[in-house]
C-alpha cells in the first residue's frame, strides 16, 4: 500500500516535465477566508511603467481601482491551495526551458472528491483572453489571460514590477527557435495567467473580457501530462502580447508555433512570477 502511494506521488511530481496551482477566496476590509474571491481597496494611484532597455521604472497616475483575487479552483480557498501544491516554481535561466515555469495543483482524493479531474478552473484576476490552445504539445487545451499591471494594488504591481530583470539581448537559446517578432515594448505591463491541461477546449474567444472567479474550464489531462492537475503560470511582461498559437516537441508543430514558445517560456520578455505573491497579498 505505501508503496503504491509513493509510486503515485512520483507521478504527479513527474506530470508537467518540462513545464513546471488554486482555489477561490476574496480580500475585503475584513478578511475572509470561507469565501472564493477576496475584494481589494488599494491606495488611490496605479502604475504605468516607462520603457527602459536596461532597468525598467515606474510611474504613478492618480485613479482608484477595485480588484478581486479568486481562488483558481472548485472547493479550494487560497487559503487551502499550499495543501495541494506538488510541484512549485523553478525559475531557470534565460533561454533555457529547464525548471518548472508555474505551479501545479493535484489530489487522487480530497474529501468526498475521488480525482481533481473535471474541477472547475476559475480566473484568479480579471482581465482579457490572449489565447486559447487547442490541444497542443507542451500546455494541451490551455488559455491566457491577460491582466494590466497598472490595474493592481500600487503594492503589489510595485512588488512584482521591482523583480523584472533587464531582458537579454541575445538570450542564448538552449533549444530550436525559429525567430519570430519580439513584443512592442510601450512602457505598459501586463501579469499574464496561463492555465494549462484542461479537459476540453475553453469557450472563450481572443479579446473577451472576463471577471476574477468566472470559470475558465475544467481540469484535465491534457496535453504533456501524465496525470490529472492544474498548471497555472503566471507571467509579467509587456502589455498587448500577441501568441495566437505555441507548442514544441513534435514534428507537426510550425516554426510560428516554436518561435512562440520560446518568445513566451526563453527569451526574457515574459518573466515567470509566482502565483502565491498574488495570493498572499494583503492591502
Amino acid at each position: 500500500m505505501k508503496y503504491g502511494l509513493v509510486i503515485s506521488l512520483i507521478l504527479i511530481l513527474s506530470a508537467c516535465q518540462p513545464l513546471r496551482v488554486t482555489s477561490t477566496s476574496t480580500f475585503t476590509e475584513v478578511r475572509s477566508v470561507n469565501t472564493r474571491t477576496q475584494t481589494l481597496y488599494p491606495p488611490s494611484r496605479d502604475i504605468t511603467t516607462t520603457p527602459k532597455t536596461a532597468t525598467p521604472t515606474t510611474q504613478p497616475t492618480a485613479t482608484r481601482n477595485l480588484i478581486e483575487i479568486s481562488s483558481p479552483l472548485e472547493g479550494e480557498t487560497i487559503e487551502t491551495l499550499p495543501k495541494i501544491l506538488v510541484n512549485p516554481l523553478d525559475i531557470p535561466g534565460f533561454g533555457q526551458d529547464t525548471g518548472h515555469h508555474g505551479v501545479d495543483f493535484a489530489y487522487f482524493k480530497r474529501g468526498e472528491r475521488e480525482s481533481i479531474q473535471g474541477i472547475e478552473i476559475y480566473s484568479i484576476l480579471s482581465g482579457k483572453i490572449v489565447t486559447t490552445l487547442t490541444d497542443r504539445i507542451p500546455y494541451g487545451y490551455a488559455i491566457i489571460v491577460e491582466t494590466p499591471l497598472k490595474d493592481l494594488p500600487s503594492e503589489l504591481a510595485d512588488k512584482l514590477f521591482n523583480g523584472y530583470l533587464p531582458v537579454p539581448d541575445d538570450p542564448y537559446y538552449r533549444l530550436y527557435c525559429p525567430p519570430v517578432d519580439p513584443p512592442s515594448v510601450t512602457g505598459e505591463y501586463s501579469l499574464y495567467h496561463l492555465y494549462a491541461h484542461m479537459e476540453a477546449p475553453s469557450s472563450y474567444q481572443s479579446g473577451e473580457e472576463i471577471s476574477a472567479g468566472n470559470k475558465l474550464g475544467t481540469v484535465g489531462n491534457s496535453g504533456y501530462s501524465s496525470n490529472p492537475h492544474l498548471h497555472l503560470e503566471t507571467r509579467l511582461g509587456p502589455s498587448g502580447a500577441n501568441l495566437p498559437s505555441m507548442a514544441h516537441y513534435e514534428n507537426s508543430c510550425t516554426d510560428e508555433e516554436m518561435g512562440n514558445y520560446c518568445l513566451w517560456r526563453m527569451s526574457g520578455y515574459y518573466q515567470l512570477v509566482d502565483p502565491f505573491l498574488i495570493f498572499g497579498f494583503q492591502p
